[in-house]
This record gives structure tokens, C-alpha cells and sequence, in this order.
């Protein structure tokens, strides 16, 4: 496990100031499509969002230029992804990036109004203790999946992540299977799912609300 987080850590400086920003087009209209949720969920009034893996803060920036009146909470535990994230973006008082273990189910953080997870809990090997935490933090969890619950089995791979450096680093990447989704979603006390895709896209969206 402290092996897998340490690969969040391992990019070299000018790596993690891009990583994630040249993502292709379906990536960028998920990106428009959880913009437009949020906006209809919230309006033109302020909210706070909890960004859970925030990464080098790319969201922040997206959300910003995109007019949301949102303070935006970036929680991660790689300390090399967050430092290029406050250099970055850190000079926004309504910004702030945060050291946090997510899949900590006793994570204690400021109270938020949604909770998001953006082609992260595919990452987790605890994605049942990261969303209990999550419903601890707020009453509504969006999820951005990169590889959505499916008719399949469950599969985890160990891939390499290309951190810039003279060799890969490993993570986890879990494709989900729709059984193994839904027993996620009871044993966290999830009440409704609303899913949301942009047509030809396979990302999804998925809005997460608790008993």
C-alpha cells in the first residue's frame, strides 16, 4: 500500500505541473459535463466542493475558468502532485490544496457540500473507506468514471505510471463490475444514483446521495 502511494509522489517537478492537463477531447467534455451538474445542482450560488485526488489541482482551474462560485477544498497525499498544485493555482484566497489520506474513513475535514472524485476511485484499494469518508465530509458525492460498473467481473490491474524520472512507477487501475458496485453503494448508505454521459463518451458521471 505505502509502496502504490509513494507513485503519487514520484513525478519530477515539471511532470507534475502537466500531468493530467493534455487529456483528449471525450476527457474534456466529462470535464464540461461535471461543470454543467454542478452548476445546475448549486446555481449561481456558493457552494464548497471537496476535490478527493486532487492531483496538481487541474480541476480548480477548469472550475474557475468555467465561472463556478464554488471554494474548492483539494485534498491528496502525494506531496510532489499538491506542491505543483499551490504553485500553480494557490494564489486564489477560495482555493486551497490539502494533505489528506482519503481512503481514511475517519478522515476529519471542513464540512462541504459535494464531494468529488474525478477518474480517482478506480485508483483506490479501498474505495469503500474512501466513501465513507466522503459521506462524512458532504450529502452528495460525484463520481467522474474513466472505466464505469459494467456487466464484467471485477478486474485489478497493477500498470505503470510515467512519472518523468528514468523508470515507471505502479498503480492501481479497478474496473468495476455492476454487482460489485452496488453491494459498494449499499454497505455506504447510498439511497440514489443519477448517472450522467455525454452520448459516444465512456466516461460517466455519477451523483451519489445517502440515507
Amino acid at each position: 500500500m505505502s509502496v502504490l502511494k509513494d507513485s503519487w509522489s514520484s513525478f519530477s517537478p515539471e511532470i507534475a505541473k502537466v500531468y493530467l492537463d493534455g487529456y483528449g477531447h471525450p476527457s474534456e467534455r466529462s470535464k464540461v459535463l461535471v461543470t454543467s451538474l454542478l452548476k445546475e445542482t448549486f446555481g449561481d450560488g456558493e457552494f464548497r466542493l471537496a476535490d478527493f485526488g486532487c492531483g496538481n489541482g487541474h480541476l480548480a482551474n477548469f472550475f474557475k475558468q468555467a465561472g463556478l462560485a464554488c471554494e474548492y477544498y483539494g485534498y491528496d497525499f502525494s506531496t510532489t502532485l499538491l506542491d505543483a498544485a499551490r504553485e500553480r493555482f494557490g494564489d486564489d484566497p477560495k482555493t486551497h490544496f490539502l494533505a489528506a489520506d482519503i481512503e481514511d474513513p475517519e478522515l476529519s475535514i471542513a464540512p462541504c457540500d459535494v464531494t468529488l472524485y474525478s477518474h480517482v476511485l478506480e485508483t483506490l484499494q479501498s474505495p469503500q473507506k474512501s466513501l465513507l469518508a466522503a459521506r462524512r465530509t458532504s450529502p452528495l458525492v460525484m463520481i467522474r468514471f474513466f472505466e464505469p460498473p459494467a456487466g464484467r467481473y471485477d478486474v485489478t490491474e497493477l500498470l505503470q505510471l510515467n512519472t518523468g524520472g528514468p523508470s515507471t512507477s505502479p498503480y492501481l487501475r479497478r474496473t468495476m463490475s455492476e454487482g460489485y458496485y452496488s453491494l459498494l453503494l449499499h454497505e455506504v448508505g447510498c439511497s440514489s444514483v443519477d448517472i450522467h454521459q455525454v452520448d459516444g463518451d465512456k466516461d460517466q458521471v455519477h451523483l451519489l446521495r445517502f440515507k
